[in-house]
């Protein structure tokens, strides 16, 4: 069972406000149910807010295979339907702070694929943070 699928059951409400700062507008990212604006996504990707307390789930990781994963819930431009991605805390800290490593963006690209999504439909400034080969180029410095 792959760790990456399209969401396509009724119930899913994409317009729910922020979490953490109650922002509403737009159908923000989840992270394990919980909808998270990408201002809050970027201030706990460098540590300047709340860390992120959530119990892992028995599913396994999309990129690593390894079990105990957060859902990741993000909205593909121009899609009709969202794409939730199982993440283990490692790979889940690698994406959001820009610092995914090349081998773990294309097996993503590769599942993507797979669900009939392009890869820059999710990750829409690509070009600006990774190189052709996937090395990172602005990672969110480790805090």
């Amino acid at each position: 069972m792959s760790g990456l699928r399209l969401i396509t059951e009724a119930g899913n409400t994409p317009m729910e406000p922020c979490v953490r700062c109650l922002a509403g507008g737009c159908p923000w990212d989840h992270v394990a149910g919980n909808p998270m604006c990408p201002d809050c996504q970027e201030a706990l990707a460098l540590g300047e807010s709340e860390p992120l307390r959530q119990r892992v789930e028995s599913k396994s990781c999309a990129i690593c295979q390894r079990a105990g994963t957060l859902p990741y819930l993000t909205y593909p431009l121009h899609a009709a339907a969202p794409v939730e991605i199982d993440l283990c805390g490692g790979h889940f800290e690698a994406l959001l702070g820009r610092r995914l490593g090349r081998n773990s963006f294309r097996v993503l690209e590769r599942q993507l694929q797979l669900l009939g999504v392009n890869v820059k439909q999710i990750f829409l400034l690509h070009e600006a943070f990774y190189d052709r080969q996937g090395r990172s180029l602005q990672p969110i410095p480790q805090t």
